[in-house]
């Protein structure tokens, strides 16, 4: 049976088009989104929820005052529920060691005059 990992990320999807979109009128949906979703399937990542971050407005009640007030939902916070399959020791061990030679390459790039 596969075994899994899962990563939740919250997105605020409220979005200020700066002057070149507004000129594009890209059709691709809202670019924050977007840019997350294409960041973590870059990494292996698969969407499998997208749901708002709080519930719909409710009320609370302080447990020490008994005082009651409106907790607002807030409707730009959304979590994006991803998964993948988990690595095996043998996958992590070869991801862990291709991680080291790529910093001692980053460094030994670094120290070149």
């Amino acid at each position: 049976m596969s075994q899994w990992d899962y990563k939740i990320v919250t997105i605020n999807i409220q979005h200020q088009p700066d002057v070149l979109e507004w000129f594009s009128s890209s059709e691709s949906g809202n670019p924050t989104v977007q840019k997350a979703l294409d960041s973590m399937g870059d990494n292996g990542w698969e969407l499998i929820a997208f749901l708002p971050a709080r519930p719909a407005d409710h009320l609370l009640k302080h447990p020490v005052s008994d005082s009651e007030f409106l907790v607002q939902a807030d409707p730009w916070l959304y979590h994006a529920i991803f998964k993948k399959p988990s690595e095996t020791m043998e996958e992590r061990q070869q991801r862990v060691e291709s991680d080291r030679l790529e910093r001692r390459l980053q460094r030994a790039k670094t120290r070149k005059p």
